[in-house]
């Protein structure tokens, strides 16, 4: 059954034997996140290109994949070698020099919106001697992420191309700026459904007194576009319950209490 709503944080789920169930939603859920928003045009500390200089003049990066070893000189030159017992064994492969870097002050260019959503600053390194895979000159793309007390150094090389490479720097040196900093962490947060047991929303199989409807707590992600397929799944959930509650009443004997109907169901409670 498709969850409904009457209120703002309560979503009502009902199981196979249309118990109904309130499940109160998390406040990240329905709203927007606590505390001031971070406004980039409120930032008015250093640029990019800045806070990446020193860089400059810091000993160049390594990075060894399979046989070749990468080695990054910012601002510089990227080169490909092979290393044994710490000598360079063989020729030395240039795969770009220094081109250009991403203009975050250029508006046209942030309009693409790719580096804001993924966070990353890049630099372009071309020139390099041709490739005869592809009878072009190999090229490269470093890209800048920010790693909170991470130091300076090459997270990972791919070639999604051949000859055409794009080296992934972690560094905590862009961490402070407002387009490089992680997005804040959205810790799961409970969604807690009680059984609904108002006049209106009875079970249709009555419960033996014995037989709690116990409250459901399920860890969830916050986003609200997670919520509506996390409800869907408690749903689910309920099912599983609802069976195991109809087992115990049906293997258990029958029983009269003072307060038993008839029928020897305990009326059920009219609160939680």
């Amino acid at each position: 059954m498709a969850p409904s709503h009457h209120a703002e944080d309560v979503v009502t789920v009902a199981s196979r034997f249309k118990q109904r169930y309130e499940c109160r939603l998390p406040p990240a859920a329905v709203g927007p996140p606590p505390g001031p928003p971070r406004d980039p045009r409120l930032y008015n500390g250093s640029g990019v290109a800045e806070l990446l200089r020193p860089m400059g003049t810091a000993p160049c990066l390594l990075k060894t994949k399979d046989w070749w070893t990468y080695e990054f000189c910012y601002g510089r030159h990227i080169q490909q070698y092979h290393l044994e017992e710490s000598e360079i064994k063989g020729d030395v492969l240039v795969l770009g020099y220094y081109h250009s870097a991403f203009d975050w002050d250029d508006e046209a260019a942030k309009a693409s919106k790719q580096h804001q959503l993924r966070r990353y600053h890049s630099q372009s390194y071309v020139n390099a001697p041709r490739c005869d895979l592809t009878g072009r000159a190999r090229e490269a793309e470093v890209r800048f992420l920010c790693e909170e007390g991470a130091g300076d150094y090459i997270a990972r090389v791919d070639e999604p191309q051949s000859c055409s490479y794009v080296l992934t720097v972690h560094t905590t040196r862009i961490c402070h700026h407002p387009f490089l900093r992680p997005a804040p962490g959205l810790a799961p947060q409970p969604i807690r459904c009680q059984p609904a047991l108002s006049p209106s929303a009875r079970p249709v199989r009555p419960v033996r007194a014995s037989a709690s409807l116990p409250a459901v707590t399920v860890l969830s992600p916050v986003s609200p576009a997670d919520t509506k397929r996390k409800v869907e799944e408690i749903s689910e959930e309920l099912r599983t319950l609802d069976t195991r509650l109809w087992s115990d009443r049906d293997s258990e004997p029958p029983s009269q209490t003072p307060e038993a109907t008839q029928d020897g169901m305990a009326p059920v409670p009219t609160s939680g």
